[in-house]
């Protein structure tokens, strides 16, 4: 599975809205929200390796806001990988669910 098709099944789960992360926070320019590592979760998460080129290897993290907002935030392979992002999503993964 390529990202095309990885973030087609994303939106058919109902998670549609592009987070960003800037300056500690989640943003998304859609909704004007911003949020906190203790305002959203990560509910799933899925990855992406292609085999060829680890520059088009990445991870789609599944996230909902305490808001109920649905979206999505990805995170490039570990070696590319902003370490404050990767930083950030590790904080959120301590809020996974049981």
């Amino acid at each position: 599975m390529d990202l095309a098709e990885l973030m087609g099944d994303v939106e058919r789960r109902g998670f549609t809205h592009n987070f960003a992360y800037e300056s500690g926070e989640l943003h998304c320019s859609e909704h004007g929200e911003c949020v906190s590592a203790d305002e959203a979760r990560i509910v799933d998460s899925r990855s992406v390796d292609t085999g060829t080129d680890p520059g088009d290897d990445a991870t789609v993290y599944l996230i909902q806001t305490e808001s109920g907002l649905k979206g999505y935030l990805i995170l490039a392979s570990p070696f590319y990988a902003d370490p404050e992002k990767a930083a950030f999503i590790d904080r959120l993964s301590g809020r996974l669910p049981d």
